[in-house]
């Protein structure tokens, strides 16, 4: 899948479109997606930091997306451990996920997201998932 049709999957869904996701680059086994975060999704009125289902959603994502990416077939979130390692501020913020494993039935994925400011770590994670589809002939 090259990068127009993995921006095209994003596109489909509200939530991908509400976070403003772009395709960086994708590779065989990774994705590194450009979110363009907002005011609306910060913690408080008058926080400058996002929310951490804001977070855990831009990692589920770019972890998802690399799995995506890397077979073909849409996949589910079984389990999502997510590390916040400092508060993430609301702008623009690079989430980069990785094919840990992607299996007949489940997949395995990590994900990581940064401030491309300071290049900081904001966030981690790592997560199970189950192809959504069979696996293709």
């Amino acid at each position: 899948m090259d990068a127009d049709e993995l921006q095209r999957v994003i596109d489909a869904s509200p939530v991908h479109r509400t976070l403003r996701l772009r395709v960086a680059c994708a590779d065989e086994t990774q994705v590194r997606l450009r979110a363009e975060t907002g005011e609306d999704q910060v913690g408080e009125e008058g926080s400058p930091y996002l929310h951490g289902g804001v977070i855990a959603t831009l990692l589920d994502a770019a972890a998802t997306f690399a799995l995506i990416q890397a077979t073909g077939v849409d996949w589910g979130t079984v389990d999502l451990r997510v590390d916040f390692v400092r508060p993430a501020p609301a702008g623009l913020l690079l989430a980069a996920g990785t094919v840990v494993h992607a299996g007949r039935r489940l997949g395995r994925a990590s994900a990581e997201l940064t401030d491309p400011a300071t290049g900081r770590l904001l966030a981690s994670a790592i997560g199970t998932f189950v192809r959504t589809a069979p696996e293709p002939e």
